[in-house]
């Protein structure tokens, strides 16, 4: 087989379709969560370092065809359509912007992990383009699944802590290139500086994340091999693939990253509101808004080159 699936969520609803056959068909629907909490991200060896990342954005759309595309553009917590309320892309449409980023080795995981406090500091920096960021509170060996990233006072107008909730996780590696798959599904809960004396600003926005990796690969930095598979019934066979050296070091990586916003579940009645015939107002449509509040109300595409520094 020419794909190697791995998951660090066991929710069923996520194991119905490979993650890289759903991005293909750009199909980001809201995962549906359940009770079990998702282990970190192991990435691969390969990417164990730190590396001066490009971002580059490559547009948007409005995918929906329940929600108004009309409405949706005038709501501002629709995530990204305000600084900081994604806090890994924190001003969607800059066209160009560059940071560092690291992957590393914790004590007590086993694997590559993203350095998640370094990288959010280096990204939330370079977007807003000066020293915004106090601190980021994260320990994956305590809980992988929550970051805090506090914003210094002033710094922005839309944020001055945000907390980052991981609710789903998948991973997968294509055999064909050595893609790495992985995608996050989040909730972000942006407090903020209230218009009334004494009271914060909250805002939630739900979203996902895919990234894919694919490492260019140097002469010496890779081997084919063929993987013998057979099903019950068929002919046995060869498939090519490609596989990185163990200890290989990759120095650059072609990454693509594609985001969906989602709007929350009480707004989805709002936006599949079909006009009323007799003249009213709109009415809510009970089996449009289940359907929206899980598809994507907006996808961004970026694409990003990582070379290590």
């Amino acid at each position: 087989m020419a794909l190697a699936a791995t998951t660090s969520d066991p929710s069923p609803a996520l194991a119905q379709a490979l993650l890289s056959e759903r991005l293909e068909r750009r199909d980001l629907s809201k995962p549906v969560f359940n009770k079990a909490k998702p282990g970190p991200t192991r990435y691969p060896p390969w990417l164990e370092g730190t590396w001066r990342c490009t971002a580059t954005f490559a547009g948007f759309e409005f995918p929906s065809k329940t929600m108004s595309k009309n409405a949706l553009i005038k709501e501002p917590t629709i995530p990204g359509f305000q600084k900081l309320s994604l806090a890994y892309v924190p001003d969607v449409g800059t066209p160009e912007i560059v940071y560092d980023v690291r992957f590393a080795k914790f004590e007590g995981i086993e694997g590559v992990l993203e350095d998640r406090a370094f990288n959010l500091k280096s990204i939330v920096n370079a977007y807003l383009g000066k020293d915004a960021v106090s601190s980021v509170e994260y320990e994956p060996t305590r809980d992988a699944n929550r970051t805090t990233v506090n914003i210094k006072p002033g710094a922005s107008p839309n944020a001055e802590r945000i907390e980052l909730f991981a609710n789903a996780r998948e991973s997968e590696t294509r055999r064909t290139d050595g893609t790495f798959f992985a995608s996050e599904a989040s909730r972000q809960v942006t407090l903020g500086y209230g218009r009334d004396f004494g009271t914060a600003r909250v805002v939630n926005t739900d979203y996902q994340h895919v990234w894919t990796f694919t490492p260019v690969l140097s002469e010496g930095g890779a081997e084919e091999g063929a993987e013998e598979g057979a099903e019950e019934g068929a002919e046995e066979g060869a498939e090519e693939g490609v596989k990185v050296n163990e200890g290989a070091k990759v120095n650059e990586v072609k990454v693509t990253l594609s985001t969906a916003g989602y709007v929350q579940a009480n707004d989805a009645f709002r936006f599949t509101a079909a006009p009323n015939a007799a003249g009213g107002a709109p009415m809510p449509s009970l089996g449009g808004a289940a359907g929206a509040a899980f598809e994507p109300a907006v996808l961004y595409s970026h694409t990003m080159t990582l070379r290590r520094v």
